[in-house]
């Protein structure tokens, strides 16, 4: 049997830093996994049973924080400031089949964050043991006034040559919430591997840690929002 809080750290991660792989089969996915709404949420996603067996599903509000270094703290939903409405809680899914859930959300204070997650239950490995697999559908309830650049600070950019990575260090100094939608590491002008995007949350730091192999260190990170980039070139790197 699969450990529920070891899965659901894999899929949620995943889908809180734009790399998702749902799941340990590949044979079952939520799309899209991450939505952002302005004020209001109403939308849909799709659970995609590719499988040949039947799926059982319950779905599950729940809540989450990021801690600064990425980890994933699991919460209740917060029933009190988000009222969501669900078209079902619980369903099958056919063999090849799909299933639409569809939605709609507010929240009394903005911005505010869930996840609705899939508990699939009924899917076997192959050598016949039972399965059960949770996929997270994330949704971003923003503020009226996107984040602004201003409020984006680099705090830091170093590279660690000893362990072959580059750390950044963000905050976000206002009540706003934002995601990196894209982002890369460059060195002497040549563009690197994007690392992919994150969310910024109100009022918090976030460190992140990009694998870097290139022959010289990362010079230039890029940072890029919905309405704007924040660039940053690493202190004593030569111009």
């Amino acid at each position: 049997m699969l450990d529920r809080r070891v899965l659901r750290t894999i899929v949620v991660v995943g889908a809180l830093t734009g790399t998702f792989t749902a799941a340990p089969s590949p044979a079952q996915t939520v799309s899209p996994a991450v939505v952002e709404y302005p004020v209001q949420g109403r939308g849909k996603f799709d659970l995609v049973n590719e499988s040949l067996f039947p799926l059982t599903v319950v779905l599950e509000p729940r809540g989450f924080r990021v801690e600064e270094n990425g980890a994933l703290v699991d919460l209740p939903f917060d029933s009190s400031n988000v009222e969501l409405k669900l078209s079902a809680m619980s369903f099958r899914i056919p063999p090849l089949g799909t299933y639409s859930v569809y939605y709609e959300a507010k929240a009394k204070q903005l911005p505010a964050w869930f996840m609705v997650l899939s508990s699939m239950t009924g899917a076997r490995t192959n050598t016949g043991l039972n399965v059960r697999i949770e996929l997270p559908h994330v949704v971003y309830l923003l503020q009226k006034e996107p984040l602004q650049k201003g409020s984006v600070a680099v705090r830091g950019f170093a590279f660690d040559s000893a362990a072959h990575k580059a750390v950044v260090d963000l905050e976000n100094t206002s009540a706003s919430l934002g995601r990196v939608i894209g982002s890369e590491l460059s060195a002497d002008g040549k563009r690197g591997t994007p690392f992919g995007g994150f969310p910024l949350f109100p009022q918090s730091r976030r460190r992140v840690e990009v694998p870097w192999d290139g022959v010289d260190a990362p010079d230039k990170v890029v940072l890029r929002f919905a309405n704007f980039s924040v660039e940053e070139r690493r202190a004593g790197a030569p111009r």
